[in-house]
């Protein structure tokens, strides 16, 4: 069904740069953009963004994704992937930063959103339907501005937050207009009014079967993950267990016993929501990015993927493969579809651990996290965290290495570190151990930690000041 609305969206895509009374144009297959179904149709779209390099992962310490060896990006210093791998704060990347795929899609995207969310209102028809398609696209803006403010700006820090630059927030259909940059703290203020208890109301509270298409259990992971980040705990935890009492669905990785590889599509029902990293829809995320030996260390013994995949998934290091000494490559048979930047039940999971251990409540949040681990961890090794320490320091350690390799290749690990980096607590370097090349820090406080406009951003919109 979402096949025959391609057409649409590629037609969309010019009227996009057009004025506002250019919108309805009518597009192939539809009779009108002007009623309530074929207005909403517009959100019947494989959500993606594009991303190849997981540069976002790179910066954590977790894998090498580039094509290069690390003694081949060390030769040339004039680049992003050697400023994120030997961590040289002095690389000019927004220089080097011409295009972003991901800036424009996730800009494109969210175009889309306001179309629905702007013109819905003042058309004809069913109330419950259009209520339900302006919450739909008002939360999705959101939460592709919550990824943006989280790439492009520094992380959230309620003492700073009003005079830091953010990000514009676009929630109109004014196309010639400037988008004038906002502080973090406006920007906050708005994803949290554009994922707020009324317009989740308007959702189902019955899953939905489309993975690219979401009800309440995704409105309510949005709102939570949004004030988690803002470190507003207690606010989180609430919102994450609507989320979960809706929808709880966690994957089955013990079925890697029977079929020897991790099988896993962005179809099954752990996922709120499912946003694409790129255009191949037969191959897993995993297959171009070499795992670090300090991500493969974090990995229990008894882990259904690391130690019941079939060999031939697994490939170890030699003299072709990019990364260093002790770093492996894992490329699936079953190739498993990584929820790059959408939510899934999992990642509320954790959410919800850590709100709980951050309020004094730490073998109830473990608790949450043994919820997953059941899953991953082969009954023959699986001990509970629960009950093993007391206090949140030591909770936290546990949650950190489990969390770290669920959310592998998510935006999830980029987020926690940056913000964990602003609590003197649990800040700390990313270490790459580059063999015979040395040691290579990136400080919590590390400016790579925001990534830089593009260019064709930057050269029209004279608000648009670097952040970096």
């Amino acid at each position: 069904m979402r096949k025959k609305y391609i057409s649409l969206l590629l037609t969309l895509l010019a009227v996009f740069t057009s004025c506002d009374d250019k919108l309805d144009i009518t597009p192939r297959g539809f009779s009108t953009l002007n009623t309530v179904d074929d207005l909403g149709a517009l959100l019947n779209n494989e959500w993606r963004i594009f991303d190849n390099d997981f540069y976002h992962e790179m910066i954590t310490g977790n894998i090498f994704a580039s094509y290069s060896t690390p003694a081949e990006v060390f030769a040339v210093k004039n680049s992003v992937e050697y400023a994120y791998i030997f961590a040289d704060e002095t690389v000019d990347r927004a220089i080097l930063c011409e295009n972003d795929y991901r800036y424009n899609e996730i800009f494109e995207s969210i175009k889309h959103c306001n179309i629905v969310a702007c013109k819905m209102p003042d058309i004809d028809g069913d109330q419950y339907k259009k209520s339900r398609f302006i919450a739909q696209a008002r939360i999705l803006r959101a939460w592709y501005h919550f990824i943006a403010v989280n790439f492009w700006a520094a992380q959230y820090d309620a003492a700073t937050a009003a005079t830091t630059g953010g990000i514009p927030y676009v929630d109109n259909i004014d196309f010639g207009a400037e988008k004038t940059k906002l502080t973090v703290a406006q920007v906050y203020e708005k994803i949290l009014a554009d994922c707020s208890d009324e317009l989740i109301g308007c959702l189902d509270t019955t899953p939905t079967d489309d993975p690219f298409r979401f009800e309440a259990d995704f409105g309510y992971a949005v709102r939570a993950s949004v004030l988690f980040q803002m470190k507003r705990y207690e606010e989180a935890a609430v919102y994450a267990r609507k989320a979960l009492e809706i929808n709880p669905a966690i994957e089955d990785r013990s079925t890697i016993l029977s079929k020897g590889t991790w099988e896993s599509t962005f179809s099954e029902s752990h996922h709120y929501m499912f946003i694409l990293s790129n255009y191949i829809t037969n191959q897993s995320e995993f297959s171009s990015n070499t795992l670090t030996p300090e991500l493969l260390s974090l990995y229990e013994k008894g882990d259904y993927v690391r130690d019941y995949s079939r060999k031939e998934d697994w490939k170890e290091y030699d003299e072709i493969l990019v990364g260093t000494k002790g770093s492996m490559r894992y490329r699936p048979q079953g190739a498993p579809r990584v929820n790059v930047w959408g939510i899934r039940a999992e990642q509320i999971y954790y959410l919800l651990g850590e709100c709980l251990i951050r309020t004094g409540h730490i073998d109830e949040g473990l608790d949450q996290v043994d919820k997953v681990r059941k899953y991953r961890i082969h009954p023959d090794f699986f001990k509970p965290f629960k009950g093993t320490v007391n206090t949140e320091r030591d909770a936290m350690t546990l949650l950190s290495k489990a969390k770290t390799i669920e959310c592998l290749l998510t935006i999830e690990n980029f987020l926690d570190c940056k913000r964990r980096n602003t609590e003197p607590e649990y800040a700390a370097d990313i270490v790459h151990h580059i063999d015979e090349l040395g040691n290579y820090s990136t400080r919590p406080n590390s400016p790579l930690w925001i990534f830089p406009f593009p260019m064709n951003a930057t050269n029209f919109n004279p608000s648009l000041t670097q952040n970096i």
